[in-house]
């Protein structure tokens, strides 16, 4: 393969649509091109990191209509940061050369035409960047930028350097932004290391510039960095990255890391002596900024930023001393990640990419031999590995809370299960099916949004789904999980509170929380026969039937647990004895 165009993403489904119907084009052009002139194949792949929307089934759209000769492909990054998502990009492409799309670039029909030209051209050039246009697409006129916006336009990728090729001289200190780079493989591979140091998973963590660092590390291995103007991309920017607010966290980021970019470029021995002369001369520039501009700081958006960019740059080099201590700590700590925790993060991404999550479920029954109104079951989770092994959720959901992936994943699950359930739509015996969520949904403020236009797309009433949280977890979160709550309650869903009896023996905090099910932990459940915990058991019991919550005893595994359950007062069992786990019913 010639070239791969690598698409990393987060959260892109409004946006990708646009720049893969601009790719169309580009195949398009070349189809043409190639008619006439010397031809090329390439791939298209998207990098999906960690999305928590519909991207993935944005990309198996699409793919259900492309053209078979311009392949296009999806691909998971774990680990969230645009620095991972490419190094899986360049990991995963075919193409000698690697050309990065941001999902909101919208590039030239002969944009990939123009960047493998360039690089058959130029064999030295380890990368080379694009012109890069605003598509300010929410604005009505220039008037409405900020005045000297050119000043601080860079900060947003905007890159218009004239119409003709110039080298990145590496006296310059300019390099090019990801946006529109494409990058000989072969380059990346030799000199960037896999996991850098600006390495970070959003603005919050006080980082930017990891492309610039990239870069870096290419033009230091010996390749040459240029721009070509003849690669055209419009970078579609909304009103809200014109906010005051927004530019000045952005240039705040980009100045924090500004300390490691400096000293890469710089000898060992050099370091020492620069840094003193790098910080006067920083506070020099801050004292003659705060003169000049000192009284339309609050009025004036590019002096604002201009200001925060010089103050940011000089607390650079202690904001990022301390979080390589910090990090060294973490490192030291998390024992955890071994090449064990590696191989199964590896299964997570194969899983997303491949569609080997599994559902399961299990039946949840009344204690009395009445037959129920609703059949009620708990959705267990699976991950089948290319084998055909089953994995349980103790040997993966470990390595997917390290990396931040619980999210990703109750959402996965939710959109498989409804769309499961909206297939049994002539079916007109409806259950009730318990889903378990994470700590990471009971913080996620788009939650309800999401489950409520998922329950819509799918035709699923909200009353069909129940959804449980650990007592543990309720307890450590119990603010965050009575707002949940209630916010399930209010368009119909319930709520079940799990292994309710493993970590606290007082249970007035049931008053606080309104759930419709008590699960009662099988620890107990299972030393019921021999009369151990019975006290505990029998008051958790009453107090969830005293707040008019239904009890369910888990881990009813054998005949004389059941009947001795029976004596108890529950209302419903649930465990091998009286509901085997098994497959839903029809695969997804």
């Amino acid at each position: 393969m010639d070239l791969t165009v690598a698409i990393p993403t987060y959260n892109g489904e409004n946006r990708l649509p646009d720049v893969l119907d601009k790719l169309k084009l580009c195949i398009e052009y070349c189809v043409r091109s190639q008619q006439e002139q010397e031809s090329f194949t390439w791939e298209i792949i998207v990098v999906d990191n960690n999305s928590t929307d519909n991207t993935a089934k944005v990309v198996k759209d699409y793919q259900a209509n492309w053209l078979s000769d311009y392949p296009l492909k999806y691909y998971f990054a774990p680990e969230q940061g645009a620095a991972f998502a490419r190094q899986k990009a360049v990991e995963k492409s075919e193409g000698e050369l690697v050309a990065f799309l941001d999902d909101d670039n919208l590039p030239a029909p002969d944009w990939v035409y123009e960047a493998y030209k360039f690089g058959q051209a130029h064999p030295e050039v380890g990368a080379y960047g694009s012109q890069i246009h605003a598509d300010f697409f929410e604005q009505k006129s220039s008037d409405e930028l900020p005045s000297n916006f050119q000043q601080i336009s860079c900060f947003l990728a905007i890159i218009e350097r004239g119409d003709k090729a110039s080298k990145y001289e590496p006296r310059n200190k300019m390099l090019p932004p990801a946006a529109g780079l494409v990058v000989r493989k072969e380059a990346w591979l030799q000199t960037v290391p896999q996991r850098l140091v600006l390495n970070h998973t959003g603005k919050e963590a006080g980082l930017a510039s990891e492309d610039l660092e990239a870069l870096l590390h290419i033009q230091q291995g010996g390749w040459e960095i240029w721009y070509n103007p003849a690669m055209v991309v419009r970078h579609k920017i909304p009103n809200a990255r014109l906010q005051k607010e927004y530019l000045r966290l952005l240039v705040r980021c980009v100045g924090l890391s500004r300390h490691r970019l400096r000293m890469m470029t710089l000898k060992s021995w050099q370091r020492p002596l620069a840094f003193p002369a790098y910080m006067a001369n920083d506070l020099r520039r801050l004292v003659l900024h705060l003169v000049k501009h000192g009284n339309h700081l609050n009025t004036d958006t590019v002096a604002a930023c201009q200001m925060e960019f010089l103050s940011s740059t000089i607390q650079s080099p202690f904001f990022l001393w301390k979080k390589e201590y910090v990090d060294a700590i973490d490192q030291k700590n998390q024992l955890k990640y071994t090449q064990n925790s590696q191989d199964y993060l590896n299964k997570i991404s194969e899983a997303f990419e491949q569609d080997l999550f599994r559902l399961y479920y299990q039946q949840i029954s009344p204690v009395s031999d009445q037959e129920l109104e609703q059949e009620h079951g708990e959705i267990l989770l699976r991950l089948e590995e290319k084998t055909g092994k089953i994995l349980l959720p103790k040997d993966f959901l470990p390595t997917a809370e390290v990396h931040n992936l619980m999210g990703t994943i109750d959402r996965l699950v939710i959109r498989k299960l409804l769309a499961q359930i909206s297939s049994y739509s002539n079916d007109s015996h409806q259950s009730v099916y318990e889903i378990n969520l994470s700590r990471a949904s009971i913080y996620d403020h788009k939650f309800i949004s999401f489950l409520e236009q998922e329950l819509s797309i799918n035709s699923v009433v909200p009353e069909q789904i129940c959804f449980s949280i650990s007592e543990k977890l309720a307890i450590a979160n119990l603010e965050q999980v009575m707002e949940l709550v209630t916010a399930l309650k209010a368009i119909g869903c319930s709520f079940a509170l799990d292994k309710v009896g493993r970590q606290n023996n007082n249970s007035e905090y049931l008053q606080q929380i309104s759930a419709d099910y008590l699960k009662i932990d099988g620890n107990l459940v299972k030393n019921i026969v021999k009369s151990i915990n019975q006290v505990q058991f029998e008051q958790i019991n009453y107090w969830g039937q005293k707040r008019g919550m239904k009890t369910i005893a888990e881990y009813v595994e054998n005949k004389v647990t059941l009947l001795k359950i029976k004596t108890m007062g529950v209302d419903y069992i649930q465990g091998y004895e009286v509901g085997q786990i098994k497959p839903l019913k029809v695969s997804l």
